[in-house]
């Protein structure tokens, strides 16, 4: 079953039980409106004969059985007068205008009643409503009243309102499977269209395929919005995932090729120094580059962890500037400002950073330029920049550059050994230490690389005042996590 059919018949179903309440309800209080007013003309018959009956006896002698009742019945109303015979103690009938034969009492369950009884009964198919009273006259009980109305009216009435409610109800409840059934297909119409739109994508294996979304932004308006930024997304992991494979395969295949061309060449004419580091230096390339990939995959998984600590990174800077020196071949490197400033990381991470940095600048700047490294204190933050002279780099190009395999220049990089992997690392590594990584550049000009790290806050204990300048020199700061 649908849900568009388990939704109409739920709706439906729930209409019949409010449809069937309302009509119960209605029923109940129609029914107990005119049995209201039924027993409100009872009493005022009973209330009437028994005034009657007192003032016939007062004028007879206390026989107020010869009164005659004929001229102050209403219209409708059937009554029975029954004497008390003070010797049987049994009441008997004196007086009735309905012949029922027998002398049947309307009611004989209340003719021993010493309160006035309402009570419903049937006489030869006939449904009465039928009111009972004692008569009594100085205290001394003389027999009974009993007046009855038929209920014809009143059956009637409940019956034909709950035959209309029947049938409005039927009606009702075949226009709300109908109305329902439609108003679910066409509410539940865009599900079916991403239904349609996913079977057609695994169909054809096109993730460009979007769902037609022009509705209105309700819960199934932002189902599809979302399951088109859904797609939007897999699309892209999907393009970069090939680009990806792609790019390994070209990388991997270079060195390779280098590699069988060498030692076809050697197995021809035997052992050769030059196609010897050839095919060393190719060999050093590819196992770099499967160190980074495995190094982004286990970032990836989450299985890279980095082992904290308080790290000098004015110390660092120069460390990475005296080692980048012998990659600096006809490339002036030269040190910028330098502030003392710690951080809370991992140093050889923090290292790899600073190098993948200097060194794309040393590449990437032609012979004659210049690549200067600076560190400063921002407020609570470490600024290192890389600041090279080099080609600059395009501005269609900037948004992708810490993507992997992305290059500017691609012949150049390669021709140089890069894997296209540095600056997906740094980027990498500067949003583990709760850092960014930002870059300018403009083609010709040069391009700069800013890294912000949080610092680590000096915390200067209290002690006691002491003027004493050999007091004051000997006061040691301590450091906290910002």
């Amino acid at each position: 079953m649908t849900i568009r059919t388990r939704l109409t018949f739920l709706y439906s179903s729930l209409l019949a039980i409010v449809i069937l309440m309302f009509s119960t309800a209605t029923s109940g209080i129609l029914n107990w409106t005119l049995r209201n007013q039924v027993d409100e003309s009872l009493y005022k018959a009973l209330g009437d004969m028994q005034t009657s009956a007192l003032t016939s006896s007062s004028q007879n002698g206390n026989s107020w059985m010869a009164w005659k009742f004929n001229n102050l019945l209403s219209s409708g109303v059937f009554v029975q007068i029954w004497s008390h015979d003070e010797q049987s103690q049994e009441p008997y009938l004196y007086e009735t205008s309905l012949s029922m034969g027998n002398d049947l009492a309307l009611d004989p369950a209340v003719l021993t009643s010493n309160d006035p009884v309402y009570s419903d009964v049937y006489v030869r198919g006939a449904h009465l409503r039928v009111a009972a009273s004692p008569l009594r006259i100085g205290g001394d009980l003389y027999g009974y009243i009993q007046v009855a109305t038929s209920l014809r009216t009143v059956d009637a009435a409940i019956d034909r309102l709950l035959k209309i409610m029947l049938i409005s109800g039927a009606f009702t409840l075949l226009a709300s499977l109908l109305l329902g059934d439609l108003l679910a297909r066409r509410a539940l119409k865009p599900i079916e269209t991403i239904g349609e739109t996913a079977r057609q994508i695994t169909a054809a294996d096109d993730l460009g395929r979007r769902i037609p979304n022009h509705g209105p932004q309700d819960e199934i308006g932002r189902l599809a919005t979302t399951f088109n930024q859904t797609l939007e997304r897999l699309e892209q992991l999907f393009n970069v995932q090939r680009r990806f494979v792609a790019d390994v395969s070209h990388e991997m295949r270079t060195p390779l090729t280098s590699i069988q061309g060498n030692l076809d060449l050697m197995r021809r004419i035997g052992y050769d120094e030059e196609a010897m580091e050839a095919i060393e230096s190719e060999s050093r390339r590819m196992t770099r580059l499967v160190d980074d990939l495995l190094l982004l995959a286990k970032a990836d998984a989450g299985r890279l962890p980095l082992d904290q600590g308080v790290v000098d990174l004015d110390t660092m800077v120069l460390e990475v500037y005296n080692q980048a020196q012998m990659l600096a071949h006809g490339v002036a490197l030269h040190l910028g400002d330098l502030d003392q400033a710690q951080v809370l990381g991992d140093a050889d991470r923090l290292k790899q950073l600073l190098l993948n940095l200097v060194s794309n600048g040393l590449k990437y700047t032609p012979e004659g330029g210049s690549v200067t490294i600076s560190l400063a204190r921002d407020g609570d933050r470490a600024l290192v920049t890389v600041c090279d002279t080099g080609i600059g780099i395009p501005e269609t190009d900037l948004p992708h550059i810490f993507d992997r395999f992305y290059r500017v220049d691609k012949a150049r990089s390669r021709a140089q050994g890069g894997t296209g992997l540095g600056l997906s690392i740094a980027k990498w590594i500067a949003d583990a230490h709760g850092g960014d990584l930002d870059v300018t550049s403009h083609v010709g000009s040069g391009t700069t690389f800013t890294l912000w790290l949080p610092l680590v806050h000096p915390v200067v204990p209290d002690v006691e005042p002491d003027d004493s300048p050999a007091r004051r020199r000997t006061r040691v700061p301590r450091f906290s996590r910002p």
